[in-house]
């Protein structure tokens, strides 16, 4: 939605949003109540040697009130200056009476306390920074940019931390220009971004858990064991996964040495989506736990027949978290609980694919009806995504209609999709295939398609782009039996899937 400022006006003139704007009026002080923080005697003994013993109370340190006050005075912040002054704190670090209150060369710090570091920034200077608050939250900050259509840049590199350090100075210029556009005051843009952009999404909420369409491992380690331990079916949490989560996905949670056994089973609550500002990255939601009565063990895994031809139990697990689990694999896992006493009847299951019938076809259109349609429907489309017979010119004159396009522009002159379907009624030898493919590679080639399939009787072909190129030696098959298995459908959602 695009920003309407009759509903801000309405908003900000209302006596709750006048309150919340009030709340976000930058401070000039940091309570030791609220801010001060338990450290290391070693850290107390530094502040003391240091003759900064002032900002230490009982065994605790106002951190946040350290960085401002020296900030505050040893540095102004002109916006044409802040991307060389943020890079060098990454860079030098911040001393204060040779304290190393920031040290040098580590954007991992910037990362995961960019929390305390903006909310001090912004304080400092509100014209510029804001105060970030979305941990582990970062696909709600991107559903927002999507909605009010504000320039979200791109996300760094897992490896990058660099650049995800200074992602924040990217974020800063994005709202920056946004909060100028609209005309708002520093404390209106944070309660634009904290409460009247998320009440006011478009969005229904889906209570149901949707019916899961892969299994994962995740880790938990020594810190996260009583946590774990006490879970209840109202626990929801973020961990580190896999993107290619989806919400109602089969979560196993293995818990790490010394422990080295599967712990309970979880449900995905989210998507999984990039973080740059956590830690590890790759972020989903767990819920709906079922803590395992009887555990299976590193042991049992290694000595199963189906688990001990696991390349990752061959690995002794290690890079558990976001790790796919065979659907065969997960069924395994239910038999040996069930062998030690489990009872397993509460346990998610995948529910299995209903068979597309290549039986009593009687020509294309049947093929598109009986097989294609519903084959996009698993995959999470609604026919709304998709435009059959889109007329394209293909040089003089000649005008061509693919069976289906999707994503589809139809503008004469302008046309493209994204994907576009070409169905048969059957492809039995190489011969009919290449026709095909040189037949559906023009049409992709004319709409600057990054994918196009192949669909008849005998299964799907698909093509995907390398290089601005379609090349058939990098042709993908399956048949529509294939289908049925849940591990092939999650593969082919990822690759031509809504998501």
């Amino acid at each position: 939605m695009r920003f309407n400022k009759y509903i801000w006006n309405l908003y900000k003139e209302s006596e709750s949003g006048r309150t919340i704007i009030n709340n976000w009026t930058p401070l000039e002080s940091f309570s030791n109540e609220k801010y001060a923080i338990k450290v290391r005697d070693s850290t107390i003994k530094n502040l003391n040697n240091c003759d900064l013993n002032r900002y230490i109370i009982d065994s605790k340190v106002n951190i946040n009130q350290l960085l401002f006050d020296y900030l505050k005075t040893k540095h102004d912040f002109p916006n044409d200056n802040i991307r060389e002054l943020y890079t060098k704190f990454i860079e030098t670090g911040i001393s204060i009476n040779n304290f190393l209150a920031c040290p040098s060369n580590e954007p991992i710090f910037w990362v995961v306390t960019i929390k305390m570091i903006s909310e001090i920034l912004y304080d400092l200077h509100p014209d510029y920074f804001f105060p970030y608050k979305f941990d582990c939250e970062f696909n709600k900050l991107t559903k927002i940019c999507l909605e009010f259509e504000i320039p979200l840049p791109k996300i760094p590199k897992k490896q990058d931390w660099f650049k995800r350090a200074f992602y924040y100075i990217e974020l800063c210029d994005a709202f920056y220009e946004f909060r100028k556009m609209n005309d708002f005051s520093p404390s209106e843009f944070c309660a634009f971004l904290y409460d009247f952009a998320p009440n006011n999404l478009k969005e229904i909420e889906d209570t149901e858990m949707p019916n899961p369409s892969k299994v994962w491992f995740v880790g938990g380690n020594k810190m996260n064991f009583e946590y774990l331990d006490n879970a209840v079916k109202s626990s929801i949490d973020s961990w580190q996964c896999n993107l290619d989560t989806r919400r109602g996905d089969i979560i196993v949670m293995y818990c790490l040495t010394p422990r080295s056994f599967i712990h309970s089973i979880w449900r995905a609550n989210s998507d999984g989506f990039a973080d740059p500002f956590f830690y590890y990255f790759n972020v989903a939601y767990l819920s709906d736990p079922i803590i395992l009565e009887h555990k299976i063990t590193q042991k049992d895994l290694i000595n199963n027949s189906i688990w001990s031809n696991n390349p990752l139990v061959k690995k002794n697990l290690q890079g558990i978290n976001g790790y796919p689990i065979k659907y065969r694999e997960y069924v395994e896992l239910l038999s040996m609980l069930e062998n030690k006493g489990q009872r397993i009847t509460d346990f998610p299951l995948i529910k299995p694919t209903t068979r597309l019938e290549t039986n009593d076809l009687i020509g294309e259109r049947d093929v598109e009806i009986k097989l294609i349609e519903p084959f996009f429907l698993l995959l999470g489309y609604s026919p709304n995504d998709w435009l059959r017979q889109m007329p394209v010119r293909m040089g003089r004159g000649e005008r061509n209609f693919p069976d289906y396009c999707f994503s589809a522009k139809p503008k004469k002159g302008e046309e493209s999709a994204k994907m576009i379907i070409e169905a048969k009624y059957e492809i039995k030898t190489q011969k009919q295939l290449l026709e095909t493919y040189y037949q559906t590679k023009s049409y992709a080639m004319r709409l600057q398609s990054t994918c196009f399939t192949i669909a008849a009787k005998e299964g799907i072909w698909i093509f995907q782009s390398k290089n601005e190129s379609f090349k058939i030696e990098d042709c993908i098959h399956y048949n529509w039996i294939d289908i049925e298995n849940p591990d092939i459908l999650h593969e082919l959602k990822q690759l031509i899937g809504k998501k």
